[in-house]
């Protein structure tokens, strides 16, 4: 499941080799080429490009849920137009050549803000070289040329960052409740899991099951259920913290993911939840909507699937205590089956 790519995830991949494709091969070319026959100067401004491409490359290869990829492809990105630049300047280089693939390459792989105003620098530097090398009537048709493909760039850019948000919401969102799905949790739960690891910040996650739910679906059709399933997704997003998340795990059970929590903490925030929804009259069917709920705190050396069956044993055991209440989890995942 973790490595399960979401379509943005894969798109993004995909982009990344193709700018490998497109830049490692003149890179390592001009790289070796004028470290040993060609200019030596020029061949140590690509040694950082080609290096940065090849130490994203192997982080792409090497691990599937690994994105410093991302950071050294920005890092070619900023460090190729010093070469890049610096051949318009050298008749014998004819950086101008490259110029264009530059900008497109930014506008495809870079955040947006931090794209724009990147080539508009290097844009106004261009068309200041192409000015000085070529002269004034080539250099209007240069630059002319270079605003025609910024413009067409950026407007590229746009329409792909407004896929990609499509692409997200598509991916990681339940098309009825708008909670996040279980591919979203899986994530979230890997990246709880790592930055564990490295900075021994906890994360608790608290699952939760509405109580009775399938007498609401046969009393007033399942259209009101759907309509209850939604309106118990806005209460648990307006009482929870920004950047705590909230899950649909399947059904009518949800699970929410508390940063930076610890289990006395989550349990808090469970009880207040459960409360403030249990006195809550404006659910769509008119009645009072309860819920159980089981609380699981990550540890060290445990898998995603282990720390979700502890938390689910604790929501069976809030279940049938009588329902409406929070449970701890059991220390192992089979301390509570009987």
């Amino acid at each position: 499941m973790q490595s399960d790519w979401s379509p943005l995830e894969a798109a993004e991949r995909k982009m990344s080799l193709v700018m490998h494709l497109a830049g490692l091969v003149p890179s390592l070319f001009f790289c070796i080429y004028h470290l040993f026959y060609g200019k030596l100067w020029f061949g140590l401004t690509v040694v950082p490009c080609a290096t940065m491409l090849l130490i994203s490359l192997y982080f792409i290869c090497t691990d599937h849920n690994d994105e410093r990829y991302k950071l050294f492809d920005r890092l070619f990105l900023m460090l190729a137009c010093v070469p890049v630049l610096a051949g318009m300047l050298d008749k014998g280089l004819h950086g101008e050549y490259f110029i264009q693939a530059l900008i497109l390459a930014c506008f495809l792989n870079l955040p947006t803000r931090l794209a724009e105003r990147f080539v508009l620098v290097i844009s106004i530097i261009a068309i200041s070289f192409g000015f000085w090398r070529f002269g004034d009537q080539e250099g209007l048709r240069f630059a002319i040329g270079l605003i025609a493909l910024h413009i067409f760039a950026w407007g590229i850019a746009r329409i792909v960052v407004q896929q990609n948000n499509e692409l997200h919401e598509l991916a990681f969102r339940d098309s009825l409740t708008k909670a996040y799905n279980r591919r979203a949790l899986y994530d979230e739960l890997f990246k709880a899991q790592k930055h564990f690891q490295r900075s021994r910040q906890t994360s608790t996650i608290i699952m939760l099951d509405l109580d009775n739910f399938k007498q609401i679906n046969d009393r007033y059709g399942h259209p009101v259920g759907d309509d209850v399933l939604c309106w118990f997704v806005t209460k648990l997003q307006e009482d929870t913290r920004a950047n705590d998340r909230v899950f649909r795990y399947g059904g009518e059970e949800f699970l929410i993911l508390l940063s930076g929590a610890s289990m006395e903490q989550a349990f808090s925030v469970s009880e207040k939840l459960r409360q403030t929804i249990a006195n809550d009259s404006s659910a769509p069917h008119g009645d009072l909507v309860t819920f159980s709920a089981g609380l699981a705190e990550i540890k060290l050396s445990e898998d995603i699937d282990t720390w979700i069956t502890r938390a689910d044993n604790g929501l069976y055991h809030a279940k049938h205590a009588g329902r409406n209440q929070t449970w701890l989890a059991p220390s192992t995942p089979d301390a509570m089956r009987i």
